[in-house]
């Protein structure tokens, strides 16, 4: 199941964190249980690019990794196992991360909940990983037997351990298994085998070490970068029979790493982006769960998602400094020159210690004559997931007769928001889900030139 194989690389990335020990470092249970605190948070940054990665040298090395790119990220957030929903899986648990992640069963996709169950105790174990699908009374449980053991502690260089498990995925419909995925066996060996500085994206440097694993069933090779302060980095040999230092080929989309772990002040529940309404500009929204000490958000603007963010004039929106009660924020940027756009947020806690989003994109179209678009488009609704209501943009480059309507899953017709005429240029409506049940729909357009389905969902 790619989805849970995907959660396996994760995990692994989870579990990559140590404490701070001058010269050559050592990893301890106490290091990793502070890492793993309750409401902790990892962003793990997806390099899709790179293919070649200078590794270092055996014994004392250092490593530039900073032209490592962010092409796409995953948030982890260490949760108390009392708000985990499969704990029974895994009764020996101690430390459970929660993520947002899209299930691939055959050709369709599941917005789901994964949830990575660990041990942390005398070694780090990964026990396996539990999976609730969105809206859906399917849940999938992939498990270790023996417990895959990540990490042996305590660990510096010239320390060595093996994990040698078998993995298998249930997938089951209101507790009731329908299938099984084939199990896959794994025979690993680790060595740390190299430790120095390493430079990350943005500049920082941290302490690391580097550990070499060798997979005996599947003659893979993998390289982890370990700093002090949690700090990682991940990356697939291309050879697995080549050299093992200075340049290396990896395997593309296969490199990984985070800047660090940390107590995030807010719980942001959505950010995006997208053309304003009227034909001008960018229409930026966000909303946060919770707020702790937020002084409040900076707009950012790039013309590339890797780099180059400055302050969008006016873009400054005050927090709520400590809440419990959801936000909801949005911003115009008026000014937004035409083509691709990326926007962030810079957030900024009232002691001065700033966060910052990941990067949502816009294409704000070049305008042909009246206020009008260059061509027909249809836009993903927002907010999506959305309770009860959500906006859908579209535009027209010419007067015409447009249809936009709603359907369920099964095909059937739940709402009709548009059905006649229009003037061409840039507009939008309002669909109200109050009387629907959850679950995923479907809102098509419909005009003599332009057909064009996309994907809501509402979630109670």
């Amino acid at each position: 199941m790619t989805t849970l194989a995907r959660l396996v690389a994760i995990a692994g990335a989870v579990a990559c964190f140590i404490g701070q020990a001058p010269g050559q470092i050592t990893i301890t249970s106490s290091d990793l249980n502070t890492i793993f605190a309750v409401g902790h948070s990892l962003a793990e940054k997806i390099d899709k690019a790179t293919t070649t990665l200078n590794v270092g040298f055996h014994g004392p090395t250092s490593w530039d990794f900073s032209a490592l790119r962010s092409d796409s990220s995953q948030t982890l957030t260490s949760i108390a196992l009392g708000s985990a929903p499969f704990n029974s899986w895994f009764p020996t648990a101690t430390h459970v991360f929660q993520t947002d992640v899209t299930l691939t069963l055959g050709t369709t996709n599941f917005p789901s909940v994964a949830y990575i169950y660990f041990e942390l105790g005398g070694n780090v174990l990964n026990l396996g990983i539990g999976v609730s699908v969105t809206s859906t009374a399917l849940t999938a449980h992939s498990w270790n037997v023996p417990a895959d053991l990540f990490y042996g502690l305590p660990s510096t260089y010239g320390t060595t351990w093996t994990s040698a498990y078998l993995d298998t995925t249930d997938l089951l419909i209101s507790g009731s298994v329908i299938g099984t995925e084939p199990s896959s066996r794994h025979n690993s060996t680790f060595i740390v085998d190299a430790y120095g500085p390493m430079t990350l994206p943005g500049g920082s440097v941290h302490n690391a070490l580097r550990i070499k694993k060798s997979d005996a069933v599947s003659g893979s090779v993998s390289y982890i970068f370990l700093s002090n302060d949690g700090a990682t980095v991940q990356a697939t040999s291309s050879n697995p029979a080549g050299a093992d230092s200075g340049a290396i080929g990896v395997v593309a989309a296969s490199v990984t790493w985070n800047l660090n772990v940390i107590a995030l002040p807010i719980e942001l529940a959505s950010f995006s982006a997208a053309p304003a309404p009227g034909g001008s500009g960018v229409f930026l929204s966000w909303a946060t769960k919770s707020e702790i000490n937020n002084y409040g958000f900076e707009v950012q603007r790039s013309a590339r998602p890797d780099g180059g963010f400055a302050a969008v004039p006016g873009g400054f929106i005050p927090g709520h400094g400590t809440t419990i009660v959801p936000r909801t924020y949005s911003f115009v940027d008026a000014d937004a020159p035409a083509g691709m756009s990326y926007y962030r947020l810079k957030q900024t806690d009232l002691d001065g210690t700033v966060h910052y989003t990941d990067p949502a994109g816009v294409t704000v179209r070049a305008m042909d004559g009246a206020n009008a678009p260059a061509a027909f488009s249809l836009e993903q609704n927002y907010p999506n997931p959305f309770n009860p209501a959500t906006t859908i943009r579209y535009g027209l480059p010419v007067r015409t007769n447009v249809t936009l309507s709603v359907y369920n899953a099964l095909g059937q017709r739940v709402a009709t928001l548009v059905d006649g005429e229009q003037e061409a240029g840039l507009h939008e409506a309002k669909f109200d889900g109050a009387a629907l049940a959850s679950g995923v729909y479907f809102y098509r357009i419909q005009t003599p030139g332009f057909v064009r389905t996309m994907r809501l969902e509402l979630v109670r």
